[in-house]
Parts: structure tokens; C-alpha cells; sequence
């Protein structure tokens, strides 16, 4: 299992907002078997590692779908194989840390 963000920017849209391509892209990994958490600045991923870049292009791809020419894509995978990772399981090692 995988935790990953993702950051979908088109380019040469009509305008500075950008929620219309966001949801659009987020209805492509409603049909995979990733899990996401919709953040401010990105999608944070969790699943397994094909599951994952497959929902990663699908999202991609689906910005090309409403008429932009240029789409950058940045992806960071954290992939650990001493334990599992989980989206909750990052948040809580970190809300642990700030009650010590």
C-alpha cells in the first residue's frame, strides 16, 4: 500500500479557477479502488501501487476530456515496506508527536 499526492494544473484555462477540472478529476478516482483525501492545494492517494498510477493518469487525462491543450502533473509517493501506510495512520503519527 502506497500514499501519494497528486497536483492535476491545467494550462490556458478561460480562467484563474480551477474546481470545475479538480472535480472532474476526482469523479475518475470515485471509480477506482483508490481511497483520496481532497486538500487544499492537491489529492492525497492511498492504495496499491497500480491502483494508484492508474488513477493518477486517469485524472490526468481527464482535464485533457475539457478542452485544455497542456496539463502538469506532479506526483510524490510514499512507499514504506516495514509497515503499511494509510492516509489516518500518517495524520495520527503526527497528531501523537504534537501531544508529546
Amino acid at each position: 500500500m502506497v500514499v501519494a499526492e497528486v497536483t492535476v494544473i491545467p494550462i490556458g484555462t478561460e480562467g484563474p479557477s480551477l474546481s470545475k477540472y479538480v472535480g472532474k478529476a476526482l469523479e475518475k478516482l470515485e471509480e477506482s479502488n483508490v481511497k483520496y483525501d481532497l486538500t487544499s492545494s492537491g489529492t492525497i492517494l492511498e492504495g496499491e501501487m497500480d491502483e494508484v498510477l492508474k488513477g493518477v493518469k486517469e485524472m490526468h487525462e481527464s482535464v485533457f476530456d475539457e478542452d485544455v491543450l497542456r496539463v502538469v502533473t506532479t506526483l510524490q509517493i510514499d512507499d514504506r515496506r516495514d509497515k503499511s501506510l494509510t492516509i489516518e495512520g500518517k495524520k495520527e503519527s503526527v497528531r501523537k508527536r504534537l501531544e508529546d
